[in-house]
């Protein structure tokens, strides 16, 4: 009978587990559900962030297109030279 104390102690300390791990579940379920609403929003904010790059670059490769194909502007093309225009 010197076994049924061990086996009372053994008992014992699997129901305690089995409440610890219990609570610790439920711990990490609630965790679990904070990071995936935290890694949505992030999802969503980079995103958003990847369309405004992208807009961006079609934005810049359209001036550049734009540019190289337009002649430049310069306002005092159709003056001639400054000395002759003081009469």
């Amino acid at each position: 009978m010197s076994y049924l104390p061990t086996l009372i102690v053994v008992v014992v300390g699997l129901v305690l587990l089995v409440v610890v791990f219990a609570r610790l579940r439920r711990h990490v379920r609630g965790f679990n559900q904070a990071a995936d609403a935290v890694r949505a929003n992030i999802d969503y904010e980079t995103g958003t962030l990847r369309a405004r790059l992208a807009a961006l670059r079609v934005a810049m490769k359209e001036t550049r297109a734009r540019v190289k194909h337009a002649p430049a502007v310069v306002p005092s093309n159709g003056r001639g030279r400054q000395e002759e225009d003081r009469g």
